[in-house]
């Protein structure tokens, strides 16, 4: 792999993070390493390709430079023969594709890296796509994420500089997606799950009975790209669809909690009906209800500037203790300058979330992966609206959206569920404290009270301590023997023998104390 990235024109970047030793590199520039890294990842394959894609959501940890050129990662190529595909159809259906359809076109109309797509008709009359995953592609992923895992270990080891962007979460999190998304039957339930809260997007039906973990077979939309051209052709259509696409990707996002986290013009389609029709479910996202609380606090304090409401919460997301970094709020009350209700400035929501990713990224505090699929879904859907209605103004229009949660977060129902949840755990401390006491107190008294003190580096207090006490005996012996050594010369009175032993003396004190001396300079 290695070589693979040094023969991409990534050989100074390896020099530089200790990958590899050479002499005689120039360096590379930001955008020259981010482009050379874009085409390394292209060569390596699906699951290297998917990694870009999920490092160009990480706006919280990489320059946006990098980020910019990674989400520009595609991974079409080239289809898989049918006939390589049709024993897999054939085991997953249960019978010959001709035979268990009333058509099928063996011509894919769409082929990527870890699927290719295929027209059908049931025998019932419906139109249907047919998607199959390539054979044999799920032991390539799954040898390359343990390719990745290994190197990330290795990185997180050998390069501190790049322990903060968490290489061995990243892989984790790319192993986590890449599973996902080869496993139709979850694409599945995000697709019907999707479908049945939405009012405003046409989603296609899923025929249960044809699809396993490597077959989809769901309904053919037909439709137009929501483009520029559609918008020149169609004016008065795309004016009145801007602001339904906003509020309706918003709605999936705080109201339901569950959201299609691609909605690019190539995902979506604009029906005969005149209606907005979503396609490819493979990426969903799903916010908790408590993560649904925090993203409306953050949007509510636009209205008031709640600086260190907005500063607890990036804190609670980065599973960060203690003090907050003493650029944080700071940054969040510039922000809020921009971008609150008292600005008067026409807000762009891309804009806006990207200075706040930055934020995080400049106070080193790492988003958790749902979020940065919300704001990255955020972004992709002003992108769509504008595209649709360049003159929209989005806050405005996602605005009764936005209220409608506020709404239901202060409704009675919503109160009466969250008082039932602090009344139960209330009832569990008032249940185990006093047994908890009641041991508590036993122990105290069968053991007395134990104070554990924890001091870093005490080994090294210890050794010091040792060391000033051998200096310290040292120097009392020397001195004994020198004393010694005067007194039995003065008291010799001309014995030989008391002589002697007064030099023996004198000898072995000067020595200890030249040792002593010699020590203290080292």
């Amino acid at each position: 792999m290695l070589r693979l990235l040094g023969q991409a024109g990534l050989k100074p970047t390896l020099v530089r993070l200790g990958l590899i030793r050479t002499r005689n590199v120039e360096p590379l520039s930001a955008e020259a390493e981010a482009e050379a890294l874009v085409s390394a990842l292209e060569r390596l394959g699906p699951t290297f390709v998917k990694l870009g894609q999920i490092m160009g959501t990480r706006a919280d940890l990489l320059p946006p430079e990098l980020t910019e050129r990674l989400s520009r990662l595609h991974d079409a190529v080239a289809p898989v023969p049918f006939e390589e595909v049709r024993s897999q159809l054939v085991d997953d259906l249960g019978d010959d594709p001709a035979e268990a359809f009333a058509e099928f076109s063996a011509t894919p109309i769409a082929a990527g890296s870890i699927a290719q797509v295929y027209e059908a008709r049931l025998t019932t009359g419906e139109p249907v796509v047919v998607k199959v995953r390539r054979p044999g592609i799920e032991e390539v992923i799954r040898a390359d994420l343990r390719l990745l895992s290994a190197a990330a270990r290795v990185i997180e080891r050998r390069v501190p500089s790049l322990r903060r962007h968490q290489p061995t979460r990243v892989v984790e999190q790319l192993a986590h997606a890449l599973l996902e998304e080869i496993d139709f039957r979850i694409e599945a339930r995000n697709q019907e799950d999707v479908r049945q809260r939405t009012t405003v997007f046409v989603v296609p039906r899923v025929y249960r009975q044809f699809s396993t973990d490597r077959t989809l077979v769901s309904d053919r939309i037909l439709g137009r790209s929501p483009n520029q051209a559609f918008r020149l052709a169609e004016p008065a259509l795309a004016g009145t669809l801007a602001p339904e696409a906003a509020r309706g990707l918003l709605g999936l996002m705080l109201l339901d909690g569950v959201f299609h986290a691609d909605p690019h013009p190539g995902n979506v389609l604009v029906t005969p009906e005149g209606r907005l029709a979503l396609l490819d479910f493979g990426s969903v996202g799903r916010l908790s209800a408590k993560r649904r609380e925090q993203v409306l606090v953050v949007l509510g304090s636009l209205v008031d500037a709640d600086v260190g409401a907005v500063s607890d919460i990036l804190m609670d997301w980065a599973s960060r203790s203690g003090p907050p970094p003493p650029g944080l709020e700071p940054a969040v009350d510039g922000f809020f300058t921009r971008y609150g209700a008292q600005s008067g400035r026409d807000v762009r929501l891309a804009e806006a979330v990207t200075e706040f990713i930055s934020i995080a990224r400049q106070n080193e505090l790492a988003l958790p992966p749902d979020l940065l699929l919300l704001m990255r879904a955020l972004g992709i859907s002003e992108g769509l609206a504008r595209t649709l209605d360049p003159d929209l103004d989005v806050v405005e229009a996602i605005t009764p959206v936005v209220l409608d949660a506020f709404a239901q977060r202060f409704s009675f129902k919503a109160l009466a569920t969250r008082g039932f949840r602090i009344l139960k755990e209330l009832d569990q401390v008032a249940t185990i404290a006093p047994e908890a006491l009641r041991r508590g107190v036993a122990r105290l008294r069968r053991e007395g009270l134990v104070v554990e003190v924890s001091i870093p580096d005490l080994k090294a207090v210890s050794d010091a301590v040792r060391r000033a006490g051998d200096t310290l005996a040292s120097a009392v012996v020397a001195a004994a023997l020198i004393l010694s050594g005067a007194l039995y010369s003065s008291a010799s009175g001309g014995d030989p023998a008391q002589s002697l032993f007064s030099l023996v003396a004198l000898g072995l004190g000067v020595g200890i104390w030249l040792v002593f001396v010699v020590r203290r300079r080292d």
